[in-house]
């Protein structure tokens, strides 16, 4: 990405995060990850969501529309349980992340250097919203623990896109709210 990191607005988010060294002869960044597969199918819901919300917002009975909100709801609460059981399962640790449209920071176990490509995972909490994308690192501190990195996201899909900026509104909205 060309860009600078700093024309993003960032707000401060809480995820579970992993990586893996990226190979662009293997682009599908979901397969880099495999004992998280059941997040990336759960990202279908996510954007079977977005329509089912779209379609929503036309319904005029509202006995219906109530009904509807009900089947969604139910759905988003499957979603969240299935998105916290395989955190538990893979015994992922939430972390606190600086994140934007552009890129994120956080922490990754090893050593990452500058201009490293990776497979990244991000399943942000609590809304179990997953981001499964490309990423260089951009400047790395490297410590006892781990490895601060700041990452720039390469590529993102429009629909990825689109789902990162509704959650980082969502998210600077609540911490305004707070």
């Amino acid at each position: 990405m060309d860009t600078d990191r700093r024309e993003f607005f960032r707000v401060a988010d809480t995820a579970y995060v992993t990586a893996a060294a990226y190979n662009p002869e293997r682009p599908a960044i979901a397969d880099y990850f495999p004992q998280l597969h059941q997040v990336a199918v759960l990202k279908e819901f996510e954007n079977v969501d977005a329509q089912f919300n779209e379609f929503l917002e036309r319904i005029k009975d509202p006995a219906t529309r109530k009904l509807m909100d009900l089947f969604n709801t139910k759905l988003t609460l499957m979603t969240r349980y299935l998105h916290i059981q395989t955190t538990q399962t893979e015994h992922l640790q939430a972390q606190p992340i600086d994140i934007s449209e552009g890129g994120c920071q956080c922490w990754l176990e090893g050593a990452h250097p500058v201009g490293e490509d990776l497979a990244l995972a991000l399943i942000f909490s609590p809304s179990y919203l997953s981001l499964f994308c490309h990423a260089r690192v951009a400047e790395a501190i490297t410590d006892g623990s781990g490895t601060r990195v700041h990452l720039e996201f390469q590529e993102l899909s429009e629909t990825q896109r689109q789902s990162l900026t509704r959650h980082l509104f969502k998210v600077q909205a609540q911490s305004r709210g707070s």
